[in-house]
């Protein structure tokens, strides 16, 4: 996957360089992605933003040379990329719960993982295409026009909205982007796919609705040429052990259903082609 390795240089770069300024905005233009989208990316694979990372990284670097050597809190704050001591002071404080000089008191020899080692970790966290650490998102009430059929001929359903689509054109359409919606009764699944509208005011009667209702959504980046196999297992796996007290959330409080999202990162054609997968979630 061209775009994860981007990100394993990233990470390698500023293991290489964390002591030095380093901007969004430069790394995303030294690995040929947009600002959004690297950063988007970064803190999928990662799961924090560039920035926290790389405030932890030298945060974890100090701590190395707080223990390890007999510098200045001054010099470490300079080799570690603050540009202050009081700065340092008071990001590491932030970071460790403990000033820089209370720290090296307690003589402990922190633990640096390796660039290379974290890469491995990220890697690991991929199962078939979908990486295991979701953005939790909010969305509004959605209305898709679209077609809607049996949930195991789903590639019929979206050749039936396509025509549809270029016959009777959607004047009302707030984007090109596709949501394709599969919502469970027992063991019958209805797939829903079409566009997103802004009204269901002159809208054709060919057009089936199907309204969304508003959510919070843990939100799955999936690399489509790595197959679907095992995305529902990778998913259901997340539900079952995340930290933060997230559950499934139903559809008239008895159906399951997800959500697939296309926007300007699918092209089927491409090995870095992505589809968002959006779970319903709610704390219960």
């Amino acid at each position: 996957m061209k775009n994860f390795s981007q990100i394993s240089e990233a990470l390698k770069y500023i293991d290489e360089h964390f002591n030095e300024t380093i901007t969004l905005e430069m790394l995303s233009k030294k690995f040929y992605l947009s600002p959004f989208y690297f950063h988007r990316l970064f803190s999928v694979i990662v799961g924090k933003p560039l920035a926290v990372y790389i405030r932890d990284r030298r945060v974890l670097y100090a701590c190395g040379q707080l223990c390890g050597t007999e510098k200045s809190i001054l010099e470490i704050a300079l080799d570690c990329g603050f540009d202050s001591p009081q700065t340092f002071s008071r990001t590491f404080k932030n970071v460790q719960g403990i000033s820089p000089s209370e720290y090296r008191a307690q003589k402990y020899q922190p633990v640096v993982v390796t660039a290379e080692e974290l890469i491995m970790k990220f890697t690991n966290r991929l199962r078939g295409g979908t990486f295991l650490n979701p953005n939790i998102i909010k969305r509004g009430a959605i209305i898709i026009a679209g077609t809607h059929g049996d949930g195991n001929r789903t590639g019929e359903v979206w050749q039936t909205f396509g025509k549809l689509y270029s016959e009777k054109p959607l004047k009302n359409a707030l984007s090109d982007n596709g949501y394709e919606i599969r919502v469970y009764e027992g063991d019958k699944c209805t797939v829903y796919v079409g566009c997103s509208v802004s009204d269901k005011g002159n809208i054709d009667p060919a057009y089936s609705i199907f309204e969304l209702p508003a959510s919070k959504y843990a939100s799955f980046d999936v690399y489509v040429s790595s197959g679907y196999e095992s995305e529902n297992s990778a998913m259901d796996e997340w539900l079952k052990t995340n930290d933060q007290g997230y559950s499934e959330r139903l559809f008239n409080e008895n159906m399951h259903y997800c959500v697939e999202y296309y926007d300007e990162r699918f092209n089927e054609n491409e090995s870095d082609s992505i589809v968002e997968i959006w779970i319903p979630v709610e704390k219960v």
